[in-house]
């Protein structure tokens, strides 16, 4: 019988294209170790999804992610997309490419009203704002709420994220953490005006993180009351005056304080 040579090279041709399919498809099937996993975790979707929890790590049911396309607001006001947290814990923003600046909030009254949080409320910002968003991907982004224990006034010049700044823990003279204390930055040791910059108020371990927009130095005051002058009594610190110099903030970094004691005001 005689072989034709064409038709056997393209017989080995498809079977070598076979096998080389399935090798890859099944090596590409492999799980990644859970810490290598990238962060966007499905496809298909164009979104964010995750976990909102309350302090005490329990579901926050009821509660609502806002995704706003600009910090300039605060994180307050209406946002640009919002969802609602199941009783599970996990919400699904459903949204198109482009990049969010994320915020958590539960309202004690029960209502979606986007601002700064009042008193009783629980908020979070997302802690890696802002998060960019691919076609056809869903990224995650956890949360962790702290109840606020003081109304949250926050001016026009607040910010929610960037890389240049301070951090720091709030403490009593005991080293209880002052949860929803506010810190206050001033260009200025003139601390008898309004602070040009605010601080989220710190959370429940008393920790505070004061974004800035540029390098330089700033004056700070801490303080456990969100407005009005210092009373007697009132927990306070500053850092900063007119003999000492005020801390300085270096471009693209996020300065650690460490612990700063707030005692009781005296005038």
């Amino acid at each position: 019988m005689r072989v034709d040579r064409r038709a056997g090279e393209q017989t080995l041709i498809a079977i070598l294209c076979a096998l080389f399919f399935l090798f890859t498809a099944g090596c590409s099937s492999l799980s990644l170790p859970e810490d290598q996993r990238p962060a966007v975790e499905k496809r298909g979707e164009t979104g964010i999804r995750g976990q909102v929890l309350t302090s005490e790590s329990v579901p926050a049911a009821g509660a609502w992610v806002f995704a706003y396309r600009s910090a300039r607001s605060g994180l307050r006001g209406p946002a640009d997309f919002a969802a609602e947290v199941e009783t599970d814990g996990s919400y699904f923003l459903d949204l198109v490419e482009g990049t969010y600046h994320l915020v958590a909030r539960w309202s004690r009254e029960g209502d979606t009203v986007a601002g700064p949080p009042r008193r009783g409320d629980a908020w979070a910002p997302y802690k890696n704002n802002p998060v960019r968003v691919e076609p056809g991907e869903t990224s995650t982004a956890d949360f962790r709420l702290v109840g606020v224990a003081q109304p949250m006034v926050l001016r026009q010049g607040t910010l929610v994220s960037g890389d240049t700044g301070f951090t720091g823990r709030l403490v009593d003279e005991r080293g209880q953490p002052v949860a929803g204390a506010v810190v206050l930055a001033y260009r200025s040791a003139d601390f008898h005006r309004m602070p040009d910059y605010t601080a989220p108020a710190a959370d429940d371990e008393g920790r505070f993180t004061l974004y800035l927009p540029a390098a330089g130095r700033y004056c700070l005051v801490m303080r456990a009351r969100p407005r009005g002058q210092p009373r007697a009594g009132e927990l306070y610190a500053r850092i900063g005056s007119e003999r000492l110099a005020c801390p300085a903030a270096d471009a693209g970094e996020i300065r650690n304080l460490g612990t700063v004691v707030l005692k009781p005001y005296r005038r």
